[in-house]
């Protein structure tokens, strides 16, 4: 399925990541601006309180930094302004020969995908977990009179069938990802803390649920500060962030989920973990305050692991989002966006936001990439540079193999919003040629 990094902004997931979340009453983020480390509070980047990232940037929510004070997202510019192609730069600093992203106007078949909706219960608030890799069922979290909790919905008829209902509808909250075959989610108790929470897994070929874990609690009950981001599913994997002691220090949780056996991999100034192939990636410093590189541990091996090139040359940014060849991320002030088609080429700088404008959600699939900035969500070809604008608003994408699920922001501020999402079929698309757009060593490129 289509890897995402962060931060639901989207909603997402300000990292979460995306200030995409529901509720953020009382969160910090785990990441600083400058990519060094810090207290871990659940952040907001990557949870399905992506959805409403764009109304809590609209009120002018106040999030507390991680271990660095009050932090306010940066005022969004005019809806009018529009990211930028920039000249292809590697992450280095060097500059190399490149095609860079075109913003274009949404191509035939998009504008027809955008323009069909999911059909769902009317007044029911559906936030996407997952797609099937058939691009036949969406697995989401959802609010509504019939049922609340975990569901698998059918994206032809909007049929909703449940897995796990919350038992406190009010309070309960999920966020996580689909693998392929397992459906793996983060459960929360609480509309002021998000660290006490449960992991759950379901398998989808026999209907089985299983606890994977729980938060770990600390001195009076009270569970450790962890992390804010569901857990990372790929293949019969999924992998996690908890917080399990003073000073903001995190372990890197790793699950077999065809035998359910569960075991530490990391601990110590860790952020939420991600898959590349056979490698379970995470951001990690030596110290609070000092900036993050990448660390890697082998499924194969059972053993710490050299990244490839591209990963390797990565400092400062959780938002990395992979499919195991091609790999994109953001710069650590969320302003730029790198790309690389290959493990063993490093990335190159493929668009600048406008000043104003920061990125706040990534996800990737062969041939497309989807990103959310704090004014919009974007679809773009990574085989033509092309991209353009599919949510009126902040929004997120969801992805598997095949489809695209593109979630419009709330249109109204309630508790539970009816949001509108559209199925985008990439390989459908007649995306444009950015002609004119390759690059030579040093050129920049025209907005």
């Amino acid at each position: 399925m289509m890897r995402l990094t962060a931060r639901r902004l989207t909603g997402r997931r300000v990292t979460g990541r995306r200030v995409t979340g529901r509720r953020l009453t009382g969160r910090r983020l785990t990441g600083r601006r400058d990519g060094r480390s810090g207290l871990p509070g659940r952040r907001a980047a990557g949870r399905n309180l992506r959805a409403r990232a764009g109304v809590v940037a609209a009120i002018g929510l106040t999030l507390t930094g991680c271990g660095t004070g009050p932090h306010r997202a940066r005022p969004a510019a005019s809806a009018s302004a529009a990211a930028r192609p920039a000249a292809s730069r590697s992450a280095g600093g060097r500059s190399a020969a490149s095609v860079a992203f075109c913003r274009t106007p949404p191509a035939a078949g998009l504008k027809a995908a955008l323009s069909r909706t999911v059909r769902h219960a009317p007044g029911a608030e559906v936030l996407p977990l997952g797609i099937s890799a058939d691009g036949r069922t969406a697995y989401v979290s959802t609010w509504s009179a019939g049922f609340s909790g975990v569901a698998a919905l059918n994206l032809a008829s909007g049929g909703l069938r449940g897995i796990k209902s919350f038992a406190d509808p009010a309070t309960d909250q999920a966020d996580g990802s689909f693998g392929g075959r397992w459906l793996v989610w983060e459960e929360t108790y609480s509309l002021q803390s998000l660290d006490d929470f449960t992991i759950y897994s379901w398998d989808s070929a026999t209907g089985t649920l299983r606890r994977l874990g729980h938060s770990l609690a600390g001195p009076g009950g009270t569970a450790w500060p962890s992390p804010w981001h569901g857990p990372a599913v790929s293949g019969n994997y999924a992998a996690w962030a908890q917080g399990y002691g003073p000073g903001g220090v995190v372990e890197i949780v790793l699950a077999d989920l065809q035998t359910g056996q569960v075991k530490v991999i990391r601990r110590g100034h860790v952020q939420p973990p991600f898959f590349d192939a056979h490698l379970v990636v995470w951001p990690e410093s030596d110290r609070p305050g000092t900036q993050t590189t990448l660390r890697a541990f082998s499924l194969v091996t059972g053993r710490p692991a050299a990244l490839p090139p591209v990963l390797a040359a990565v400092h400062g940014t959780e938002f990395v989002a992979t499919d195991g060849i091609r790999t994109a991320y953001f710069s650590p002030d969320l302003t730029r966006l790198y790309y690389s088609p290959a493990q063993e080429q490093r990335a190159q700088m493929v668009l600048r936001l406008p000043a104003g404008v920061d990125f706040a959600n990534l996800a990737i699939e062969p041939g497309t990439l989807a990103w959310t900035t704090t004014q919009a969500t974007y679809l773009a070809s990574t085989r033509t540079g092309a991209y353009s604008r599919v949510t009126p608003e902040y929004g997120y994408a969801t992805g598997s193999g095949s489809v695209v699920l593109i979630s419009d922001a709330p249109s109204q501020k309630t508790v539970h919003p009816d949001l509108t999402l559209h199925v985008v079929d990439p390989a459908s698309i007649a995306w444009p040629a950015c002609r004119g757009h390759v690059l030579a060593r040093g050129q920049a490129t025209t907005p």
